[in-house]
């Protein structure tokens, strides 16, 4: 909150800036917001693109334990769909983890891919994607279980059509909002990728690897993470949009 949140995107983004600039040929810097402050962190976001070079905005699943598609924050949508810079989404504990009671494994194992899901939803059907088009979102973990429940969000559309374009506003079919997302494949089995290939399309799924985390210093997840990817037989040019 407050002065603090400013002070620590600044650190943060003046770290990662210098890690780019050192290494231009292997990284792109994407910068960090005190986002309880829409003020500074239109400041901050300007001083990223126009002094530090970062090339777009990494941030929570929900941010200060409020959703992704609250007003107060279009302004900062605003603003990167201005320069079209991308959003990178990653999960953290999700809003209901305190409801229901549930302590950090948990909340690793099945809290994160339930908080990614939920944010993906709400910025379809609270029209964020549609409202600012110049956007494009990445999502972390295969984007939670949406390539899972693909058929039943298919159904509950197909039979509420009218009741959901009227209630929400939407002017595209969320399905295909839904599939607009990019989604990064770090430490997911090839059965995993399968589905999410059958939903998003080689098109929007994106290398991932969870690197440094794990073991061997991070090799162990870059390896698994390749290991996936050898795993789902590609043609030539899926692998290499991947």
């Amino acid at each position: 909150e407050g002065g603090d949140a400013v002070k620590i995107a600044r650190i943060a983004n003046d770290a990662i800036a210098a890690i780019a600039r050192s290494h231009p040929k292997r990284f792109i810097g994407f910068f960090t917001l005190p986002s309880s402050d829409i003020k500074a962190s239109l400041e901050e976001l300007e001083r990223s693109v126009n002094e530090l070079g970062l090339r777009g905005f990494g941030c929570f699943a929900n941010l200060n334990g409020q959703a992704l598609d609250r007003e107060e924050l279009f302004p900062i949508y605003e603003r990167l769909a201005k320069y079209k810079l991308p959003v990178y989404v990653h999960p953290t504990a999700p809003l209901a983890t305190e409801a229901v009671g549930i302590d950090i494994m948990p909340t690793l194992i099945f809290g994160w891919a339930f908080d990614s899901t939920v944010a993906m939803t709400r910025l379809v059907y609270g029209r964020v994607l549609e409202r600012f088009p110049e956007i494009n979102w990445v999502v972390a973990d295969v984007g939670g279980v949406l390539a899972f429940f693909a058929q039943r969000a298919i159904n509950i559309y197909t039979g509420r059509t009218d009741e959901i374009r009227h209630k929400y506003g939407l002017k595209e079919n969320p399905l295909d909002s839904f599939r607009r997302f990019y989604v990064d494949t770090a430490d997911h089995p090839a059965s995993t990728l399968r589905c999410v290939k059958d939903f998003f399309g080689a098109d929007r799924m994106v290398l991932g690897t969870n690197y440094p985390y794990g073991p061997e210093q991070g090799r162990v997840l870059v390896k698994n993470s390749l290991k996936a990817i050898d795993g789902l037989a590609l043609e030539p040019g899926e692998r290499e949009k991947i």
